[in-house]
């Protein structure tokens, strides 16, 4: 139950960071901005280990139950999970041009 939070929690962090550092890279000097966009890739590929490896075992979980007589379970991940995957990868990519361009954005 942690790790399904676990990765939104993170998520927010990620953007709330890219928030921050975008104000205080506005007001401040734009070095800020490009500073706290390693904070979002941080928290991002934090995310995602956290999205794979609940991914993985639940998995296992699954396919411990399952039995040679029996059919296969339907093993896709939800929606929801494919979701926050996406919005992991989108994070980690905008993190990593933030922290690299960052200040030449502002």
């Amino acid at each position: 139950m942690f790790i399904k939070k676990k990765s939104v929690l993170l998520l927010i962090l990620a953007w709330v960071s890219g928030v921050m550092g975008l104000v205080l890279g506005m007001f401040l000097e734009p070095l800020w901005f490009a500073r706290f966009g390693s904070l979002i890739v941080l928290f991002a590929a934090m995310s995602e280990y956290s999205l794979l490896h609940g991914e993985l075992n639940r998995l296992y979980i699954r396919l411990e139950k399952v039995d040679a007589d029996m059919d296969m379970p339907d093993l896709t991940p939800s929606k929801w999970h494919l979701k926050k995957v996406a919005l992991s990868h989108i994070t980690l990519v905008m993190g990593t041009l933030i922290w690299g361009f960052g200040d030449l954005l502002l």
